[in-house]
């Protein structure tokens, strides 16, 4: 807070603002936090008087005073083999909800939540303690205790959620079609065997997967799992690399595993398209600047900001709900030229049978 002129060491007060302005406390006030309705004349010299004096509000007094710190929380629940600030979806995420949240008249307090039983429970807790008006959750592979986490009592919303949660406010995109469309993708380039790389056979995005190359008669070999991180990728590039047998085209459940996997041909000179040609999903800033520049379906991070940011500050509805986005394939270097023939307009049915 900037100093009174004349007086070192005093700092400038909302009473100093209003006798500059020769207004009352209060109208500095409704100024400020826009309450009640101020005159555009008497707002102008307000504005004026706090510009010449360097008056700065005090945010931890007003929150105290409201309940508010107009603040909301964004917390990513690590793990151990994949801290999310290491991702670039992530990064990129983040930035878009502080975008929406400035947008809105509030600040943005990021965080991660440490492994361990409970410690959600405690960052809430903590959050809580500092008024913020809610929280955004980027859920990491540990489960989610719901009813513990609303007896604080703080507004919170599920981001990156594939499916509804029963009394779980969430938002998140349809992975399994995103991952259906990109593999039609790779076989309308005439690829007759298409390979996976990242999770488990329940995973979405590895069903739809399989469950194109089931549609449209195509081998789907090899399925290679891989941790959601550029090492995970890299190892499933070199096991790629060294088959003798590999696949014309893989589907990657993220742009940081196509990240390793890309590392890895390019050492074992496997050249992609040519020899492998990739698809990724998440659509993250890095693909367009990988060699060569991935293709991959980019998750409307804009709109699902938007979306959770709107949902967390508007808490008068009692039902809870989870909304679903759907991703845009951006077809770049990594698959080769246009594909020779068309899957159709049909899109699967989510989820698959």
């Amino acid at each position: 807070m900037a100093e009174l002129e004349g007086v070192p060491g005093r700092k400038v007060t909302r009473k100093d603002v209003a006798r500059r302005a020769g207004v009352s406390d209060a109208v500095v006030s409704y100024t400020l936090n826009g309450k009640a309705p101020v005159a555009p004349a008497t707002a102008k010299r307000v504005m004026k008087a706090i510009a010449e004096l360097g008056y700065q509000p005090n945010h931890a007094a007003r929150a105290l005073k409201s309940g508010s710190a107009r603040t909301i929380a964004l917390v990513f629940q690590e793990d151990d083999d994949a801290p999310a600030y290491t991702n670039p979806f992530f990064t990129e995420f983040a930035h878009a909800v502080e975008k929406a949240a400035r947008a809105r008249g509030y600040a943005l307090y990021m965080t991660t939540d440490a492994p361990g039983p409970g410690k959600l429970l405690e960052r809430f807790r903590e959050l809580a303690a500092r008024q913020v008006d809610g929280v955004l959750i980027v859920p990491g592979s540990r489960s989610l205790d719901a009813s513990g986490l609303d007896l604080v009592g703080l507004p919170w919303v599920r981001l990156n959620t594939t499916s509804p949660l029963p009394g779980v406010d969430s938002v998140g995109v349809d992975l399994y079609r995103g991952a259906f469309e990109a593999t039609e993708h790779l076989i309308a380039h005439g690829h007759r065997r298409v390979g996976f790389v990242g999770g488990g056979a329940e995973e979405p995005r590895h069903r739809g997967w399989r469950d194109a190359c089931a549609t449209h008669g195509v081998l789907a070999s090899p399925g290679l799992y891989a941790s959601f991180t550029r090492e995970g990728g890299y190892r499933a590039g070199l096991e790629l690399a060294a088959a003798d047998d590999r696949p014309g085209a893989i589907f990657a459940s993220s742009d940081l595993i196509a990240l390793g996997v890309l590392r890895a041909l390019h050492e074992q000179e496997v050249q992609v398209p040519e020899d492998i040609a990739i698809v990724s999903f998440d659509g993250s800033w890095e693909t367009e600047y990988s060699w060569p520049a991935l293709s991959s379906v980019r998750q409307p991070i804009e709109a699902m900001a938007e979306a959770s940011v709107d949902r967390l500050l508007d808490q008068h509805s009692a039902e809870r709900r989870h909304e679903t986005f759907f991703g845009t394939l951006i077809p770049r270097a990594s698959c080769g030229p246009h594909p020779v023939r068309s899957m159709g307009d049909q899109p699967p049915a989510p989820y698959g049978v």
